[in-house]
């Protein structure tokens, strides 16, 4: 009976990360923590799948699916975050602040709300979205990530 309950336990500490739009301005989303939204909003760089029309078709670094995210530091930041690994041919994708896409170079930005930031589409309040997302993830070594959406 213990280990159904760790069972249960763990299913229930999913982040998920629903993609609303990827567009040439960025990939945009909304976390849902253990299937309730947190009223946090993502940014995610994107990168034309094709060169010669970098305003068509984009994709970004982490593709839709089921990642583990540990603990580690943001160097640049020097803060407590969390890494999603095993991202095919990549590491590294962390979760910080920022603003819009330039920002990030493929980690997820977390912010409370989208809007405008000079003239590009980004995520306000930053810095309040990722401590939010820090207070609620807690002191978790790890935790899974459901990455879906429009991808």
């Amino acid at each position: 009976m213990e280990a159904a309950a760790a069972t249960k336990q763990a299913e229930l500490e999913i982040l998920e990360l629903v993609r609303i739009g990827i567009l040439p301005a960025g990939a945009f989303g909304v976390l849902l923590w253990q299937r309730q939204p947190t009223g946090l909003v993502t940014l995610e760089r994107t990168y034309p799948l094709d060169q010669v029309h970098p305003e068509g078709p984009q994709f970004v670094k982490i593709p839709a699916g089921r990642y583990r995210c540990v603990r580690t530091v943001y160097f640049r930041g020097n803060y407590d975050t969390y890494e999603v690994t095993g991202v095919l041919g990549h590491s590294r994708m962390l979760f910080h602040a920022g603003n819009v896409e330039a920002d990030t170079e493929g980690c997820i930005l977390v912010g409370q709300r989208f809007g405008l930031v000079g003239l590009a589409m980004g995520v306000l309040n930053s810095r309040l979205g990722f401590a939010e997302l820090m207070q609620l993830v807690g002191d978790r070594p790890a935790f899974d990530l459901l990455v879906r959406g429009a991808a």
